[in-house]
């Protein structure tokens, strides 16, 4: 880990356990951390549906260490963050403890943040693996690190988060406020045909899904094959 630093602790409104409902890995059970704090923020985003705000302690929310959320997220292979936006955090202890444990981490960004000690320039990297600088004992080191980055743009997005760092690209179809700004479907025909794995998810309501907007993407999608269907299955299950 961050050698000769003091453990991070991570502020989180809440954490559970549920099949991962969106992207690639659908499906996939894992265990859910959202951080507090957000830096885009409910004025950019008017509808979205999480609460980030504080810590909510009836939702196992708290102040918890890497080691804490690492041994609670077992036995699940993989943990995810996401918030509000967890790049406001520096998440290397996470990434770290997690990658101990042969657990793949997962983050769920907006884009709006390239931290200074992640993927610092263009490189060859197999999908899932990115460089990450840690403390040594007398100086600073990039390491390879197993860590699954999903890019849904808000408002402010960086190019390079979204073309070079992102494993993934999740575009909501219908954004979640107004204004410019906001990643359109030919954002998405473009980046998928820059080769990047790109989801379009339709604006669904905050417990349930809107099946008009599900006709309407899935009609857009059967037009631009490139790009690939993300439903929220877990508002399917009934689930956070």
């Amino acid at each position: 880990r961050c050698m000769g630093t003091e453990m991070t602790k991570y502020p989180l409104a809440e954490r559970f356990k549920s099949p991962q409902g969106e992207g690639l890995y659908a499906g996939t059970e894992m265990a859910f951390v959202r951080t507090v704090g957000c830096s885009v923020g409910h004025d950019i985003c008017r509808a979205c549906d999480t609460d980030f705000d504080k810590v909510y302690p009836h939702l196992d929310g708290g102040i918890y260490g890497a080691d804490e959320i690492v041994t609670w997220a077992a036995p699940c292979e993989h943990l995810c963050v996401t918030g509000g936006e967890p790049f406001d955090r520096d998440l290397r202890d996470l990434v770290v403890g997690a990658n101990e444990t042969d657990m793949l981490m997962h983050v769920e960004t907006s884009g709006t943040r390239h931290p200074d000690w992640l993927d610092p320039q263009q490189q060859p990297r197999q999908p899932g693996q990115h460089a990450v600088q840690l403390v040594g004992k007398d100086s600073l080191f990039w390491t390879w690190r197993r860590l699954w980055i999903t890019v849904s743009p808000k408002p402010g997005y960086l190019a390079s988060m979204v073309e070079r760092v992102a494993d993934e690209i999740k575009v909501i179809d219908g954004g979640l406020g107004d204004g410019p700004g906001w990643p359109t479907r030919d954002d998405a025909v473009r980046w998928a045909d820059m080769g990047k794995l790109v989801y379009l998810q339709p604006r669904n309501h905050r417990l349930s899904v809107d099946r008009d907007a599900l006709d309407e993407t899935m009609t857009f999608i059967g037009q631009h094959p490139q790009l690939r269907l993300s439903v929220q299955l877990h508002k399917f299950l009934e689930r956070r």
